[in-house]
């Protein structure tokens, strides 16, 4: 396959590590075509595709008009494998980064899951696959694809590791029932949510979790290094293999020069510069600048650099038509829902890390003229802070591909000045001032937290409004705005 995380390897790689984890060893039914084209979201062609290379590499048969059959699982030993070996430094990265996301993600799952078509999966003979369904079904009542398309990718990336080390450090027996605990505690989580209990099911959730995968950091540091060149980085691709990472870069850049922060008459940062804040390749940025010099917003001169020469207007939507194609737009409040659920987490837990420099930062973003302007600076600024200060690699590769996604709603900004007021500003900036100056990262999460759930309130509206269709389904995160 051509891409490495195109729809049809990360299908063939999520249904590979389910194999490999054991959950067809009990005959159960191995989904056909159409069902897993409809569980992963995609066409039937790259589900058919995925099948047929997992027949292939010798561990399905397909049968036309019967079942398929597996027939043997990827790795005889997956913890002694070579790709084991070189992935390892990053699973023990993203064990840290999914002990801070998870516990808030699922959370959120549980009080949007419709209780009367709520399957416990009692009858999955693998306590692994009854908690793998009840995770997968908490994530599918966010109405999230992104949410979706980042577990899966998360999954691939992790395959059997996590099951295999709880078997040895327990034994397939005390494993099991580590699971089995797991699963049960999930739902009594979700009793507690059904019956107004949310805090008690946080806490219970955030303690086993926090022991799970404490459990496997620990095993994971005690694997042998292997050599750095070889080490495989977790990934995570929205996109599939179909970037279209210049046209949203392209409309953000027009809502700067339209707002100012680059004059008509001034030189663009270089493309390195650029490549640097948007956190891709110098090539897009490239792809970016030959774009908006098409579009006549732009002039590269020889020796001098990318000179801006006009402002643009709305009219530009309707010369990138994929801009506003309602895929890309649930896409952006996708990513807008994902960031409030997480973003009080991360930044309570990046926060220590924040340089001086860093706080500086934040700080005249806050304090930007406009309060439009303000806000956005803000939240580009906080988001750039956790990418460049998270310990994590796992949780730096999400956020920059979060802050990537949100670009999409950079549609709604061009006719914009930036001096357009914002509802509660005032408090949230005189809140986030007040962090900043007293280092309380605390205030800071929780503050931040409000304004992107604020942000989202405000967004899913306006694409309500506009008629976009599949918004209703995207839930709102939890928690009062104010």
């Amino acid at each position: 396959m051509s891409y490495i995380n195109s729809q049809e390897q990360t299908i063939y790689r999520s249904l590979a590590g389910q194999i490999q984890l054991g959950f067809y060893d009990d005959g159960e039914r191995f989904p056909s075509a159409q069902e897993v084209a409809r569980r992963y979201g995609v066409s039937y062609c790259p589900a058919q595709r995925a099948l047929k290379a997992l027949e292939k590499d010798g561990l399905l048969r397909l049968c036309r008009g019967k079942e398929t059959v597996v027939l043997k699982k990827p790795y005889r030993n997956y913890l002694e494998s070579g790709v084991f070996r070189q992935r390892a430094a990053a699973l023990g990265d993203l064990c840290k980064t999914l002990e801070l996301l998870s516990p808030s993600i699922c959370m959120e799952g549980l009080l949007h899951m419709d209780f009367s078509s709520f399957d416990q999966a009692e009858n999955a003979s693998h306590p692994g696959k009854r908690l793998y369904r009840l995770f997968e079904q908490s994530l599918r009542a966010l109405g999230s694809r992104t949410a979706l398309n980042l577990y899966y990718d998360v999954g691939s990336f992790i395959e059997s590791a996590f099951l295999d080390i709880l078997s040895a450090c327990y034994g397939k027996t005390g494993a099991d029932a580590r699971l089995q605990e797991m699963a049960d505690t999930f739902v009594r989580s979700l009793e507690d949510c059904k019956n107004g209990s949310c805090p008690a099911a946080k806490g219970r959730h955030d303690r086993l979790g926090g022991q799970f995968y404490k459990e496997l950091t620990r095993y994971l540091e005690q694997v042998p290094a292997s050599p750095a060149e070889s080490r495989e980085p977790f990934c995570w691709e929205p996109h599939k293999g179909r970037l279209q990472y210049c046209e949203i870069i392209a409309i953000d850049l027009i809502c700067k020069v339209n707002q100012g922060i680059y004059p008509v008459g001034t030189l663009f940062p270089t493309c390195g510069a650029l490549a640097d804040t948007y956190h891709v390749a110098v090539i897009t940025i490239r792809r970016t600048v030959a774009l908006l010099n098409k579009l006549g917003i732009s002039q590269t001169l020889n020796g001098v650099g990318t000179r801006v020469v006009k402002k643009g207007d709305a009219s530009l939507v309707y010369k990138l038509k994929d801009l506003m194609m309602e895929d890309n737009l649930r896409t952006f409040l996708e990513a807008l829902q994902l960031l409030a659920i997480t973003s009080g987490p991360v930044l309570l837990d990046v926060f220590p890390y924040f340089s001086q420099d860093t706080l500086h930062t934040i700080s005249a973003a806050v304090a930007s003229e406009g309060q439009l302007t303000a806000m956005i600076a803000t939240i580009g600024a906080s988001l750039q802070a956790v990418i460049r200060c998270s310990p994590q690699a796992a949780l730096r590769e999400i956020y920059e591909k979060l802050t990537l996604l949100l670009l999409k709603g950079s549609v709604f900004r061009l006719d914009t000045t930036g001096e357009e007021p914002v509802a509660g500003w005032e408090g949230i900036s005189k809140d986030l001032q007040e962090a900043l100056r007293q280092g309380d990262g605390d205030l800071f999460a929780a503050t931040f937290s409000r304004l992107i759930r604020k942000n989202f309130t405000m967004m899913k509206q306006n694409l309500l409004n506009f008629g976009v269709s599949g918004i209703e389904e995207i839930s709102d995160p939890s928690g009062p705005p104010d």
